[in-house]
């Protein structure tokens, strides 16, 4: 095996100018260089599979698939029983790179530029090299070598025995073959220069890619004892297989409901929501034999350990939900390590020996499906220096670690209430360690990884402060920024009366100014909670007082007693000497030193609520050890005479005692910001409104006239479109709305055109848009108010104008009050009026021009008519007409008009006849030029144009009511007019034909 890095040249030469190299010289340059490339790849890249190379086996019985579904560009294109295999990258950890081949026309060239190769035959292989990879005590496994038609085609061309291939139909158990590619390395002797020319000598260095197949049980054994170990695929091998059989482990919830009477029946609820003990035990001893991280439990197995910790027999302070919480953390951290496990691929300085030649496919036509384990087959081990996952390894081991301080470090602790800022939903290592635990330097090593990364594991938050960092901001939090804290970690009330608990976490809370409420709910009692205690007096002795501290303070100098005992000895006393606030001194007290004092219990005792009336009203408590900024802290404790603090549940919401019920009813879920105020229902009638967004209340309610409206237009912008919750009285209530954002828009119009077409009186209007802000799901709708159907639109074009062409009559004004509504996606909308449009369609030439003004005399159909006198002119708007073709000039001067009918052969009697009628008939016929369209249309009123004859002889008189007139629109055979005129004989709108 010609293996590369096994021996490193680690220097060359430089040449001198027309120095005779020799051969070790440019060996020595080639070697340097090479390995040079090899490393980087190996140990600044990687080693391994990096993609593609995916099998596949086209067994219409079993896989039809493959042979009839369309194919895609890097699919396996195969004919029935081929192997093929997909285009890919490897890396092995001699520095090779390897991807598939395929023959080019030189015998030393090959071609990658391809999707994937089809194996259509196979024979046994025996490596002439004797690469120890696959050999157990010297002997080769069985391999078999694939081969495509194209190899063999080659093959046989140049000899090869025919009967040594076979085709892959005939490989049996074929699912059960591992593929391999080889990289068959070696030097072939080097042949004698027997030519003049021998600068092509030289020991040929071959490298040939062999794609192979062995029993996966072959392949097994190959692992287990062959010649030389694979310790990369075997490592990380291990850690697919730790994963695929950790036991998927989560905490059950400690869940309350009504049930819920007695502190025996709190107790086991948490004891029934501890389990997995067996399964975590089990998993969590497979990490640290993995990970040859040894357990010092104090000669206890862990299983041992886990129940003797998880166990309420506790003497004093009955902490099972601190064991609970235990729990919680161990399966947290259980579960942060194995999601690691399989994050560890990174491999610093990967063993040369692992797979120097050779990569690991997989089984043939194994899915490689995203997050399946495939088993023999070669991953991608980066190097560090492309990603962070080199710290995984770090990581879990500081999580296992830190899983055996935390069992060895849990104690049952009792101290002073103190609130902790930490955080709820992120990793157990980012939160403040919690109170039950002896916070000691090995767990802050282990707590954090990052902090301890960085020479900060003493600036961890806890309960506990001795081996903090003596900064203030460590050893006090709460009077530093919390901004990135989003929970109070509320510890040592466990086992504390509950009244005296409530008074010292209402005062850090106000010391503090913190953000959230405690209340006290207790189990049983011996009346309902609301009924009616007299009002009876309490006495307070000094010299039972004086006596009780002095017990006190001798059970704290001698460090004598049970340390729970004397903190439940003081918190008593604590509660007699508030009674002397409330003492009377004036009064007259008793031989024996007894001072009477009257209190009112409805103003001196925490009024608290049966925890079973409570979950009727409200639900979702949860037992997190603490409370949210804005949340509830709930202490659960058993009667008035066991009054000690059995457990701590919260809600994320202020909440309050029993009060009478309260509820809010809305027409609506939904508004827009423009719309009208809503009227709200409330119960009770006169109940105090609040509305809320994410805790900050807004100035939405208005009253008027004794009824509250909830106003859409008072919500600041930045909440719009955010859920706005309310509170009747200040209980929350379970009533939403949203209130949405209007459309901000405006509407002008723009230019008024008309057709170049100028026999169409009609005129397009442009209206320009402009939306302010998001436009993103939009409508527009359009009425142009001239009766048409409303446009609607998704989208404006990119200039915003939106043209309309209205329908005119020609000459005629009409007014337009169009309008535009904009809506977005939410439903709001904002109706737009624009300015009213006035428009006068267009008095157009096109219908005056070539129009045929046609005025006869018609001889024995119209009166007798014989003279001289009946030349006219014919006027539009008092303009003659005078045609395309006038009459020609007479030369003497006396014939004048261009409408003649005179038919008795005088002066004005042009002969005009039209073929085929009575020769004593006159004919006229004049067409409007374009100019005098033009000239016409502009003296047009309202569209009508005059016409008019005129008598064309100068002081004479014409005849006249004798013309027989008909108007002829352009190549239009049907008249607009047909009749006798007499003066102003027609006004008329030629585009309409409309008369008057």
């Amino acid at each position: 095996m010609n293996t590369k890095l096994d021996n490193i040249t680690t220097q060359y030469r430089k040449f001198n100018e027309n120095q005779a190299l020799t051969e070790g010289q440019l060996n020595e340059f080639i070697d340097y260089f090479e390995d040079q490339d090899r490393l980087s790849r190996t140990r600044l890249s990687g080693v391994g599979v990096v993609c593609g190379f995916k099998s596949a086996y086209s067994d219409f019985i079993f896989q039809p698939a493959l042979v009839k579904k369309e194919s895609k560009p890097g699919d396996l294109d195969l004919d029935f029983n081929t192997i093929g295999i997909t285009q890919g990258v490897g890396v092995t950890t001699d520095g090779d790179l390897i991807t598939l081949r395929k023959q080019g026309n030189n015998p030393s060239e090959v071609g990658i530029d391809f999707n994937s190769n089809s194996y259509k035959y196979y024979r046994d292989y025996t490596d002439k090299v004797r690469y120890e990879h696959f050999c157990i005590a010297g002997k080769q496994i069985p391999l078999l070598e694939l081969i495509t038609q194209a190899e063999y085609d080659q093959l046989k061309n140049q000899g090869a025995n025919v009967a040594d291939f076979k085709h892959t139909q005939e490989i049996t158990n074929v699912y059960d073959k591992i593929v391999i590619l080889y990289l068959e390395s070696y030097s072939n002797e080097e042949s004698p220069c027997e030519d003049a020319d021998c600068d092509n000598t030289g020991a040929e260095q071959v490298s040939n890619l062999k794609v192979l197949l062995a029993d996966s049980q072959a392949v097994s054994d190959l692992m287990a004892k062959g010649d030389a170990k694979d310790t990369i695929y075997k490592l990380h091998n291990a850690y697919e297989e730790l994963f695929d059989h950790l036991p998927k482990i989560e905490a059950k919830r400690v869940i309350l409901d009504t049930e819920v009477t007695e502190a025996q029946e709190l107790k086991k609820r948490f004891q029934t929501a501890i389990s997995a003990v067996a399964e975590l035990s089990d998993g969590f001893n497979a990490i640290a034999d993995t990970f040859k991280v040894s357990m010092n439990l104090g000669g206890q197995t862990l299983f041992d350990k886990l129940n003797s910790l998880l166990s309420f027999t506790a003497q004093g302070v009955d902490d099972y939900q601190y064991r609970y919480d235990l729990l919680k953390d161990l399966i947290d951290t259980y579960n942060e390590i194995k999601g690691l496990i399989l994050h560890l691929d990174a491999e610093c300085c990967p063993g040369i020996a692992s797979f120097p030649k050779h990569l690991l496919l997989g089984p043939v036509g194994a899915k490689l499906e995203l997050g399946d384990h495939t088993r023999f087959r070669h991953g991608f081990y980066n190097s560090p220096v492309t990603t962070n996952e080199d710290e995984n390894y770090e990581r879990v081991i500081m999580l296992v670690n830190r899983f055996v301080q935390k069992i060895n470090g849990f104690q049952s602790y009792v101290g002073a209430i103190k609130i902790t800022p930490s955080n709820l939903y992120v990793r157990l290592g980012d939160k403040a360690i919690p109170y039950y635990y002896d916070v000691n330097k090995p767990l802050l090593t282990q707590w954090n990884f990052e902090k301890t990364k960085t020479d900060r594991e003493t600036y961890n938050l806890s309960y506990h402060t001795d081996n903090l960092a003596g900064e203030d901001f460590v050893q006090n939090p709460l009077n530093y920024n919390i901004d990135n804290n989003d929970f109070y970690r509320i510890e040592g009330h466990l086992g504390v009366p509950y009244k005296t608990a409530l008074q010292n976490i209402n005062d850090l809370k106000t010391k503090y100014g913190l953000a959230f409420d405690v209340i006290a709910l207790v189990l049983q009692k011996g009346e309902k909670p609301d009924a009616e205690v007299p009002v009876k007096e309490k006495t307070v002795s000094i010299d039972d007082l004086r006596k009780q501290l002095i017990t006190i303070s001798s059970d704290i100098s001698n460090q004598k007693g049970n340390s729970q005992n004397t903190l439940l000895n003081i918190s008593k006393l604590d509660e007699k000497l508030r009674l002397l606030n409330q003492a009377e001194f004036s009064k007259e007290t008793t031989s024996d030193g007894v001072t009477v004092v009257k209190q009112d219990p409805k103003k001196g005792d925490v009024v608290s609520e049966l925890l079973s009336e409570f979950l009727e009203r409200k639900s979702g408590l949860e037992h997190v050890a603490g409370v949210e900024p804005g949340g509830t802290f709930v202490l659960i404790y058993d009667s008035e005479t066991k009054n000690q603090v059995l457990a701590d549940f919260s809600l994320p919401y202020l909440c309050c005692s029993k009060k009478d019920p309260v509820s809010l009813i809305l027409p609506a879920t939904a508004l827009c910001q423009k719309d009208a105020p809503i009227a709200m229902t409330i119960v009770p009638v006169n109940g105090e409104v609040k509305a809320f967004v994410n805790n900050t209340q807004i100035p939405a309610i208005t009253q008027s006239g004794g009824q509250s409206f909830f106003d859409p237009s008072l919500v600041n912008a930045a909440y719009l479109g955010q859920k706005i919750t309310f509170t009747v009285n200040d209980d929350p209530v379970d009533v939403q709305l949203i209130v949405y954002e209007q459309p901000v828009a405006s509407v002008v119009t723009g230019a008024v055109t008309y057709g170049a077409d100028t026999s169409d009186p009609n005129a397009t209007v442009d209206f320009h848009v402009s939306v302010t802000g998001n436009n993103t799901g939009l409508t527009y709708t359009f009425n142009f108010g001239d009766g048409t159907p409303p446009l609607t639109l998704t989208t404006l074009p990119g200039n915003g104008i939106v043209q309309h062409t209205y329908a005119l009559i020609a000459g005629k004004e009409d007014t337009f009050n169009p309008t535009l509504t904009v809506t977005n996606k939410n439903g709001c909308s904002i109706n737009l009026a624009v300015a009213p449009l006035t428009i006068t369609g267009q008095m157009t030439v096109v219908c005056l021009d070539g129009m045929r003004v046609v005025i006869q005399y018609r001889h024995g159909i119209d009166d007798y008519h014989e003279c001289n006198d009946a030349s006219f002119n014919l006027l539009g708007n008092q303009h003659l007409i005078t045609g395309s073709t006038p009459p020609p000039p007479d030369p003497r001067g006396l014939r004048k008009g261009n409408v003649h009918l005179s038919n008795t052969n005088g002066d004005q009697d042009r002969h005009n006849i039209f073929p085929g009628t009575n020769s004593l008939s006159r004919y006229n016929e004049i067409v409007i030029t374009t100019d005098e369209a033009v000239q016409l249309a502009a003296g047009a009123s309202d569209g009508f144009v005059t016409f008019s004859l005129e008598c064309a002889l100068v002081g004479g008189y014409c005849h006249t009511g004798v013309a027989y007139t008909q108007l002829f629109l352009a190549n239009d055979p049907t008249p607009i007019y047909s009749g006798y005129p007499i003066g102003n004989f027609l006004e008329i709108n030629p585009c309409t034909g409309e008369k008057r």
